[in-house]
């Protein structure tokens, strides 16, 4: 059903890439494996419910955001960036793919009010520092999505840190990319 969609925001996000510098990945099948399929592995642990209010902090030039948001039309998602040259880009993206689910905001995440039921980032921190800076942003029973590689340290540092924010792991979503080359994993944590 999305198909389609999905298929012109990775042509889309190829000729953008070629006109500033997006991505080191400049081949539309790596982008299709590394950032939108990487993306989708949420829909495979979570339903996203009509209404729900997402936002994706620091999005890697609009992955998970952009293929969530296709697949997920009946939610309501929020980007938050300071860089200008980003946000131009996302939203030229998002008017290509025609898009009206998505909200753009230029702002610093520490200074963004706001109240959300899921919040997603992609490899873009370590846990203190996304458990520290979206703590207030999430509603209660809300769900944090964090994609990551795995590491077994950054897990342990997790497990300390969730009732410091009291927060609870639901799920650990292991997966792998680029023919098991690269082991990731998605973690699901509530606030309690």
């Amino acid at each position: 059903m999305f198909k389609q969609q999905l298929n012109q925001l990775a042509n889309t996000f190829l000729e953008k890439n070629s006109q500033i510098n997006l991505s080191a990945i400049r081949d539309l099948e790596w982008i299709k494996i590394k950032h939108i399929n990487d993306s989708l592995e949420l829909n495979k642990i979570l339903k996203i419910p009509e209404g729900a209010k997402v936002l994706d902090i620091w999005t890697w030039w609009g992955f998970p955001l952009l293929p969530l948001a296709i697949t997920n039309p009946k939610a309501d998602f929020t980007w938050i960036d300071s860089r200008r040259k980003k946000i131009q880009a996302i939203q030229e993206m998002i008017n290509n793919l025609w898009l009206r689910n998505i909200r753009l905001v230029r702002w610093r995440i520490e200074e963004h009010k706001g109240n959300y039921d899921i919040i997603t980032a992609r490899a873009v921190s370590y846990i203190d520092n996304l458990l520290k800076r979206t703590k207030y942003l999430i509603k209660k029973w809300g769900i944090l999505a964090f994609y990551k590689q795995y590491s077994s340290q950054e897990y342990k540092d997790m497990e300390k840190l969730l009732p410091r924010y009291k927060l609870k792991l639901l799920k650990i979503h292991h997966y792998k990319l680029f023919n098991d080359d690269i082991e990731r994993i998605i973690y699901l944590l509530q606030k309690k």
